[in-house]
Parts: C-alpha cells; sequence; structure tokens
C-alpha cells in the first residue's frame, strides 16, 4: 500500500480507533447500569433501527457511492439531492404506517408501549437518513479526518447523554435509546454544518450525467439485498428472543462488544476501501495487482487479531462486570463475522465494479437461509452460543460466494488456499474455546494458529513492511547528505 494511502487509510483508523478505545469507557459502563434484559431490548431497537433504515433507503445511497466519481465534481451536490427524494418520501410512508401501527409494533417489540418511544423511533428515522448520507458524502471526498473526529464526537456524545439520561431514568433501556438518538442529531447537525458548501449549493440549471433510471436500477435490487442481509445478520437475535428471552439477547449484545476491536478495524478500511477502490479501477481496470495485495495485506491483519481475540477473550470479558461474564463463550465465533466480512470486502469488486448488482440477492438469499436453519438447529439447545455458531458459519458461506462469482466478472489471485486453510484453523479453535475455559490445550491452538497465519503471510506482507522501511531509511539517508 503506498505512502499516500497508508495515510488516508490511518485517518480513518484514527476515527475508529479512538472509538474502540471509547468502547472500553462505554461497554463496561453499560453492563454495570444496565441488567441484561434492558441491554437486550436496546439491542431490538438497533435491530429494528437497521431494518427501517434500508426501507427507507430503498438502495439509492448505494447509487450515490456507485456513481459519485462518473460525475463531475460540480454535479455533485445535485447527485446527491437526487438520490435523497425517494427516500425522503419513503421516510414519510413508514412513519405513518408507524404511527397507525404504533401499539401493535412498540409490544412486539419491546413488550411495552409508551409515547416516548415512539416519537423517539420516528425521530430516530430521520436522522438516522440524514446521517447516512453526511458520512457518505464525507467518506466519498475522502475526508478521513473530519469522517473519524464525528466518528468520535458520536461516541463521547453517547457516552455524556448515557449518564446524564440514567440519573433520572435508572435501568431503563429508554435510556440508552435516548442517548443514541440525541448524539445522533447532534452530530448530524454538526456533519450538516461541516459539509454545508456540498449540500446547500444552487443546482440549477446543472444537469447529472447520471439517469434517474440508471440510480434505481442500481438501487433497488440492494434493497432486497439489503433485507436478505438484514436477515441474515438479525436471525441470531430473532431467533435468541423467541426461543430464550431479553436476558440472553443483552447477553449475545455484550458479546459483540467484545468483538469491537475487529469491527473498529472492518469499519476504518472499508470507510477508506470503498471510495478508493472505485476511483482506482475507474482510473485503470487492468491494475488487478493493487486489489491483490491489499486483499492479502488485509487478510493478514484479519486474522492475526481474529486469533488473538479469541485467545484473550476470558481477560477481555472482565471488564463487563459479573453479570455479562457467560458472553466470553458467545465471543469465538460472532469473530467470523467482521473477519470474513472485511476480506470479502477485497475481493467482491468484480460484482461491483461491472454494476452485476443483482448477485448480492443470490449471496444474501444463500447466506440467510443457511443462518436461519443453523439458529433454528442450534439455538434451542444451545442458545446465544448456538446463534453464534450459526452466524459465524454463516459468514464463511458469504465470503465463499461474494468471492467466486466476482472472480467470474474481474479475476484476481487473493491467495485463497492459504486464507481458507487458516479459516480451518481458526475455526477448531473458535469450537474448543466456545465449550472449554483456559486450558493447555486452548493456549497451545491458539498459538499455532497465529503461528500458521505468519508463516503463510510472511511472503507477501514482509515485502510491504521492507519496502516502506527502506523508503524511510533513503529518506533519512537523503536528508543527512
Amino acid at each position: 500500500m503506498s505512502n499516500p494511502l497508508f495515510k488516508k487509510f490511518m485517518e480513518y483508523a484514527l476515527g475508529s480507533g479512538l472509538v474502540l478505545l471509547l468502547g472500553f469507557i462505554s461497554s463496561p459502563l453499560n453492563t454495570r447500569l444496565f441488567s441484561p434484559e434492558e441491554f437486550g431490548k436496546f439491542s431490538m431497537f438497533n435491530l429494528w433501527s437497521n431494518i427501517i433504515a434500508v426501507l427507507i433507503l430503498v438502495g439509492l445511497d448505494q447509487s450515490f457511492v456507485r456513481y459519485f466519481h462518473e460525475e463531475q465534481e460540480i454535479n455533485r451536490s445535485k447527485l446527491l439531492i437526487q438520490t435523497l427524494k425517494i427516500p425522503l418520501l419513503a421516510l414519510l410512508i413508514v412513519s405513518i404506517l408507524m404511527l397507525l401501527f404504533s401499539k401493535v409494533l412498540l409490544v412486539s417489540l419491546f413488550s411495552t408501549y409508551s409515547l416516548s418511544l415512539l416519537l423517539l423511533l420516528i425521530i430516530n428515522n430521520l436522522f438516522v437518513l440524514l446521517n447516512r448520507y453526511i458520512f457518505l458524502v464525507i467518506r466519498m471526498q475522502q475526508k478521513g479526518k473530519i469522517f473519524s473526529y464525528l466518528q468520535i464526537a458520536q461516541k463521547l456524545l453517547m457516552i455524556a447523554f448515557t449518564i446524564v439520561f440514567f440519573i433520572f431514568l435508572k435501568d431503563n433501556f429508554l435510556v440508552l435509546i435516548s442517548a443514541f438518538v440525541f448524539s445522533n442529531i447532534l452530530v448530524t447537525l454538526i456533519g450538516l454544518h461541516i459539509e454545508k458548501n456540498f449540500w446547500f449549493q444552487n443546482n440549477k440549471g446543472k444537469k447529472l450525467k447520471t439517469t434517474n433510471r440508471e440510480l434505481v436500477v442500481f438501487g433497488y435490487p440492494l434493497v432486497f439485498t439489503f433485507l436478505i442481509t438484514w436477515l441474515f445478520q438479525s436471525a441470531d437475535r430473532i431467533f435468541i428472543k423467541h426461543f430464550s428471552d431479553y436476558s440472553e439477547l443483552g447477553l449475545y449484545a455484550a458479546a459483540f462488544s467484545i468483538v469491537a476491536l475487529l469491527n473498529s478495524v472492518q469499519s476504518a478500511f472499508t470507510m477508506f476501501w470503498v471510495p478508493v477502490a472505485y476511483e482506482k479501477y475507474n482510473l485503470d481496470p487492468t491494475n488487478k495487482s493493487f486489489f491483490e495485495k491489499v486483499s492479502k495485506g488485509i487478510s493478514f491483519i484479519m486474522l492475526l487479531i481474529s486469533a488473538c481475540l479469541i485467545l484473550s477473550k476470558d481477560l477481555l470479558v472482565l471488564i463487563l462486570g459479573e453479570d455479562f461474564r457467560e458472553a466470553s463463550s458467545i465471543v469465538p465465533f460472532l469473530i467470523f463475522m467482521p473477519l470474513m466480512y472485511t476480506v470479502s470486502e477485497t475481493t467482491v469488486l468484480g460484482i461491483n465494479f461491472l454494476k452485476k448488482s443483482k448477485y448480492h440477492i443470490i449471496i444474501a438469499l444463500l447466506s440467510a437461509a443457511l443462518n436461519i436453519i443453523g439458529n433454528l438447529l442450534l439455538v434451542p439447545s444451545y442458545g446465544a452460543i448456538g446463534a453464534a455458531i450459526s452466524t459465524g458459519v454463516s459468514y464463511i458461506l458469504f465470503f465463499t460466494l461474494r468471492t467466486f462469482i466476482s472472480k467470474k466478472f474481474y479475476p484476481n489471485r487473493y491467495g485463497l488456499g492459504k486464507f481458507y486453510f487458516c479459516i480451518f484453523n481458526l475455526l477448531i479453535f473458535a469450537w474448543y474455546a466456545s465449550f472449554h475455559e483456559v486450558d493447555l490445550v486452548y493456549i497451545i491452538l491458539g498459538i499455532e494458529t497465529i503461528i500458521v497465519i505468519c508463516i503463510l503471510y510472511l511472503n507477501d506482507v514482509l515485502p510491504l513492511f521492507l519496502k516502506k522501511y527502506k523508503g524511510k531509511l533513503l529518506r533519512k539517508d537523503s536528508q543527512s547528505m
């Protein structure tokens, strides 16, 4: 990865890294202030907030991303407004439906009815939509520092609002929902102010190269994809709630906070990678070696962090508090979710570059089917651990489908043999770690997995580090002359 690209990545990583550190404050704070049951209800709020966002966006946020670099810089503000029109109409329709069926909706999701909860849900819909586009505008302009600062601000505000609202409402999931919504509102308004020149340009007389039909045709298949993907990603929590209770769901949500390290790497890399990948492809579609190097590099990093997280899961879970200690057994297979998704972002390129978005529906459908079957078989017997196993295995299928379909349209060498061998080792380690306490076998499996990863990726990663180190030495020599 060249120095300018590495610098861009580090700008995004700055925010994700600090958000991760803040997570080590917010996670134990939440798990000590709130019971697993209330934490589980907040998890349901996040779950359904995501599905409503998918319905409102109708895939046009992805159309904005896809066609951003195909429009001249002067027309990109108009592209933003054009892709916002339908989502705003969808927002109005969804809000009306929520008002009409509010009692059924709230009781089924949260086992309670509250006017304040309904208002929070509706307000949240609007600001989730605007927040999504705020961050997309910043991402596509590759303003990594601003992106990071807003991420950090959102996390800090979430912590501050949680403490303030807890004083008045105590152990109640409404505290977490209120903190989430109000922090989202403030960050969205700050983002709008920072990018006001982009958002509020005079677009009179400007004509887009991209037609409305192209925007809709690219975006609408992704609605089905995202809905199926939502089912794929949410089946675990739905089945836990159905077969168990909010407390088990709270433990599962707490386990996700332990996987925060990998999630932060995933977030930083994805935010950086998507605009860079499209830009590189538009400049030179034949430059496949660039994508190959990035894929192998991120595979090594994600595999290594995954193995280290599983090895140290019992130490990390201590930060959650006594009521959430059982979450340690849920962590190992949840690791595969950010691991497989992040690496797949480097191998899915053929589908996205050649605008074959309909294949995302097939991928999501097959992955969701496996996850539903896995949850039906495992959750009744193993609870949240069963849900985690099903999710982890489904993400391996998700990666496989994304990669091999993509390679048909944009062939490339990603070193899949070594990657799958490392995944096989990691699966064995994760299985043992899910059902056993730390012992000699546990430690041996963990160390063996790390050694295998390092040996297999040595030839790919070492030259990159040596090249970077050699470049630094040459610069020092030139400066000293």
